[in-house]
């Protein structure tokens, strides 16, 4: 097994060498919570959970404590989301870790790089990958966007081609099923399992937020700007899905939805109402989401820092906000 520096361990500390650093320190998880440098890890850990849910990670590694506190608040935000069972929940605090990963890994040493590679099982030779490791790691990616389905693949001898970069984007994809593996939940002290109760209530449904019309000036600016696109003909397979999820989210029926995706140029009823029933789990067994700020920004469809991790928030927020003031 390779070694890695503290502060390596601090930007992906979902490697097992971290694991086995946690466990060099002998203490237990009460130990922890009191201990005069560590203490704030729990408090860390619980932070990594709200804002992977909320849209992306931010730690600090400016110095060694830092690291050593990304190492051990890692460790609790895990526990703590498989605490929930919310499957919602560990899926996108797994996603908030592997994209915050993503960030590092860019810039990252090849030598560290290929461990890495080599820890989450992820081998690529000549750009190529086993065509079987290819569909584990493209589930998510294929129902956004076709390049990832292995029909539009070019394979021979049961290798897939990758592309440019891609073989990091399959590295995320590895992080974040590694994140999502079962956790040993044994002896878990009574507060975190308060913790995970409380972050369960933070996730249950908008149940009271339905529209039969949409308010125009409560619009989020990047919606807005897709929208534009759309009229104009520019709409990309990202910002459609975007769009309609969106709608789909603030509960607008299907029928008002397809009116609103009947200004693009190209607009072919039939199929837009397939696809939006298909986002909304008429079609489907899933209802999709909208994607949160962070993933919109990596699109690069955000239009301003709008204070929000998500436009359906700065929807519902707007419309309060104008209940308030008439």
């Amino acid at each position: 097994m390779a070694e890695f520096s503290i502060e390596a361990l601090g930007k992906y500390p979902f490697l097992p060498q971290a694991k086995d650093h946690v466990s060099s320190l002998n203490m237990t998880l009460d130990e922890i919570q009191k201990h005069p440098i560590y203490g704030g890890s729990y408090e860390l850990g619980k932070q990594r959970v709200v804002e992977a849910i909320q849209g992306s990670i931010n730690i600090s590694l400016e110095d060694k404590i830092q690291q050593e506190q990304s190492i051990l608040s890692f460790a609790v935000a895990r526990i703590l989301s498989a605490l929930t069972a919310n499957r919602t929940i560990i899926r996108r605090y797994a996603q908030g870790e592997a994209d915050l990963a993503y960030k590092f890994l860019g810039s990252e040493d090849p030598a560290v790089l290929g461990e890495i590679m080599k820890e989450m099982d992820l081998v690529i030779k000549d750009n190529k990958i086993p065509f079987q490791r290819f569909l584990e790691l493209t589930t998510d990616l294929a129902r956004n966007s076709p390049q990832w389905k292995l029909v539009n693949r070019g394979m021979n001898s049961g290798m897939v081609e990758l592309r440019n970069s891609e073989s990091l984007i399959l590295l995320r994809e590895a992080i974040k099923c590694k994140i999502m593996e079962p956790t040993n939940l044994t002896g878990i002290p009574p507060w975190f399992k308060e913790t995970a109760k409380w972050l369960n209530s933070t996730q249950q449904p908008h149940t009271d937020f339905k529209v039969d019309k949409v308010k125009e000036d409560a619009v989020p600016p990047c919606i807005s700007a897709m929208l534009s696109g759309l009229a104009a003909g520019n709409a990309s397979h990202n910002s459609m899905f975007i769009l309609g999820t969106f709608f789909v989210g603030l509960g607008l029926p299907v029928d008002e939805v397809v009116k609103i995706f009947s200004s693009f140029p190209r607009f072919d009823e039939e199929k837009t109402r397939y696809q939006l029933e298909f986002l909304a789990g008429e079609k489907s067994t899933t209802k999709y989401s909208c994607p949160t700020c962070a993933k919109i920004k990596s699109y690069g469809f955000c239009k301003r820092e709008c204070g929000v991790k998500h436009p359906l928030q700065y929807y519902r927020a707007s419309v309060r906000e104008g209940r308030r003031k008439s």
